[in-house]
């Protein structure tokens, strides 16, 4: 008993350790998404004012999702539009479980986080102003059962390094 009870502080201990030194992104914000599921007409959408165009934006795509998620991947529409119109569109096929149903996100419990890179590279906005990212499930089921929360995380680069 005394031996578990060791173990698990240790564990307890790295995990806070690992979430300490994590680079802090530069802009990030989530979405609820109903208590019935994401419904296919429903966007989530989050608005980022973009000053800097001499710097380079990695972009993530956030989930939180719980054990009532039926499938292993997820289709997603994406867009980004600025204040002259859209910019960017496409089609993304998410993994979020290994062949063998295992999880891909991070979380103790029954509720897992998924962060999916938007792009290999880094994007580079050429004007400033406000930016709007949008997503939608494209998954046949609608309502899309087992997802909570729909996020964004932004991490702004300077000279290929990361900044807060």
């Amino acid at each position: 008993m005394l031996r578990s009870l060791k173990q698990l502080f240790l564990l307890g201990l790295l995990v806070s350790l690992a979430f300490a030194c994590s680079e802090k992104p530069w802009y990030e914000s989530y979405s609820p998404v109903s208590p019935e599921g994401w419904h296919a007409d429903s966007i989530a959408s989050f608005e980022v004012e973009i000053e800097d165009t001499l710097s380079s934006y990695l972009i993530y795509f956030n989930m939180r999702g719980n054990n009532d998620y039926p499938f292993s991947n997820l289709y997603l529409f994406r867009k980004i539009y600025s204040e002259g119109g859209m910019e960017y569109s496409d089609t993304a096929n998410l993994t979020l479980a290994d062949p063998f149903g295992k999880w891909l996100g991070e979380g103790v419990g029954e509720l897992k986080t998924f962060q999916r890179v938007f792009r290999r590279e880094p994007l580079r906005f050429t004007k400033a102003g406000t930016y709007r990212f949008e997503f939608v499930q494209a998954m046949r089921e609608d309502p899309l059962p087992g997802i909570e929360d729909i996020g964004i995380s932004i991490y702004k680069q300077e000279n290929g390094e990361a900044k807060n």
